[in-house]
């Protein structure tokens, strides 16, 4: 089997980044329990640690990304591979900001959901958590020097599509409630926010597709 190794040489790069991709599956786990938490307590100080929380994660791969910028051009890697690590890792950082964007809206918004929206909501949230779990796996299979990362994509793609399709079941639910015209525009932009975070990593797995075509070859 071919070997793919962006990181020869460079265990301090590797670290970095490894530790990048699980701080994103990390904030999914947390965002997961936030999501319990706000739909039975609302902003409550419980939610607020996990608040902190994704945001203490996204403040460190924000420095993480800008260290892995750096010691990429220490390492004296290609511009070629350069530039696809540096994309791959911006598009993969999108979605741990999106996971912040959309705890801070709750924490500000405050808004109270439906008991009976609250079992597709958690199957939503816990489907969007699979979909980056996929993605992360996908990188992190690429840069083990696995040529073929196919498996790993399309289930980040499955996982997309499953989220899209209880995203418009949530938007059809909300819109056959009998609430007012603003509380259903408020929810249906809390869906939206939600199902952005899957759409981010559907973007960054097409950029590792396209990464892993390119190197192979």
């Amino acid at each position: 089997m071919k070997h793919i190794s962006f990181f020869r040489r460079a265990k301090v790069l590797d670290d970095k980044f490894r530790t990048f991709l699980m701080n994103i599956i990390s904030a999914g786990v947390v965002f997961n329990q936030a999501t319990e938490i706000f739909l039975k307590k609302q902003a409550s100080s419980e939610f607020m640690q996990k608040k902190e929380k994704i945001r203490l994660l996204e403040r460190e791969n924000d420095s993480l990304r800008r260290e892995i910028e750096s010691a990429l051009y220490r390492q004296m890697i290609l511009p070629g591979m350069r530039s696809d690590i540096l994309a791959l890792t911006e598009g993969c950082d999108r979605v741990i900001n999106q996971y912040e964007k959309v705890i801070l809206s709750w924490s500000v918004e405050k808004m109270k959901l439906p008991k009976d929206f609250y079992e597709t909501i958690i199957t939503l949230v816990q489907e969007t958590q699979n979909c980056v779990d996929a993605l992360v796996d996908a990188v992190k299979a690429f840069f083990d020097g696995q040529v073929s990362i196919d498996e790993e994509v399309q289930r980040c793609y499955f996982k997309e599509h499953v989220v899209d399709q209880l995203a418009f079941q949530l938007k059809e639910q909300i819109f056959q409630k009998k609430i007012s015209l603003s509380n259903q525009l408020q929810m249906k932009g809390f869906v939206l926010a939600l199902e952005k975070i899957s759409d981010l990593a559907e973007d960054a797995a097409d950029r590792l597709k396209v990464i892993s075509v390119k190197h192979a070859l």
